[in-house]
């Protein structure tokens, strides 16, 4: 009985510091994510400002440089014509980001995560009365560039956006409703923008939640659409095995640009 006793004594023991154990790694982990890769970012509210060397500037003559140097794909080949205005988006004053809601495994600590890149480029084709469905507006993004603060994160979005085989995300517009008949200087003016996304090798159609801008030569845009990672067939990404992620992503675009 005594030996019996004995047994139960050090197994109990022996479980209870296991399970203490554990309990003090999940703390342990808990406070790293906390205080090291936990993120809180918020989304923008309003359309960029637009720099005054922007709402003043000479029409450009040529089409958009990214921020690595090269023309985009998406960049028109001709200046603007009579009755359409062409705006070139300008990457050193634009932005793509996307927003990830982040938790640690069965602990309620919610985050959001932000990873960011100015690496984008591309145009607006415009008219009086809002898009001109008869020229391109389009923009690319390229996605190998974005960044958060922390990067065990970036390589885990990277593996999940399969970039290596898939570098870059291109919108191509097809349809802009609310465009006012009387563009207000300076002002946000809530519009829709539909077109088709072409994102880790998916084609979808999509719509925008836009706010734009117009001052002078210059016309910005701050544009949200919210997805399910499953739309376009991305494996949700995760933090060494104990931080997920929600089941949709948030993206916003903040672009800046300039007539041609």
């Amino acid at each position: 009985m005594q030996f019996l006793f004995l047994v139960r004594f050090l197994i109990g023991g022996l479980v209870g510091r296991v399970i203490m154990l554990a309990i003090a790694l999940a703390i342990v982990a808990g406070a790293g994510w906390w205080f090291f890769i936990r993120d809180d970012a918020s989304l923008a509210t309003s359309a960029p400002d637009i720099p005054s060397a922007v709402k003043q500037a000479t029409p450009a003559a040529t089409p958009p440089q990214s921020s690595t140097g090269t023309a985009s794909a998406a960049s028109p080949t001709t200046a603007s014509s009579p009755g359409v205005t062409v705006y070139n988006i300008i990457p050193a004053q634009s932005q793509a980001a996307y927003f990830a809601g982040e938790k640690l495994a069965s602990v309620p600590l919610p985050s959001t995560a932000e990873g960011k890149t100015s690496d984008i480029s591309g145009h607006f084709a415009l008219t009086a009365n809002g898009l001109d469905t008869a020229n391109t507006t389009a923009f690319t993004v390229k996605l190998t560039t974005l960044k958060s603060d922390k990067d065990m994160r970036d390589g885990r979005v990277q593996q999940a956006l399969q970039t290596s085989t898939y570098p870059t995300t291109t919108f191509t517009a097809t349809k802009l409703t609310g465009w006012p008949s009387t563009f207000p200087e300076g002002t946000d003016v809530e519009m829709q923008l539909s077109g088709t996304m072409d994102l880790h090798g998916v084609k979808k159609d999509v719509t925008w939640h836009v706010k734009a801008k117009k001052e002078g030569a210059g016309f910005s845009v701050l544009a949200t659409l919210t997805f399910p990672y499953s739309d376009f067939n991305i494996r949700k990404p995760n933090i060494a095995g104990f931080v997920s992620v929600d089941d949709t992503v948030t993206l916003q675009v903040q672009l800046v640009a300039q007539a041609a």
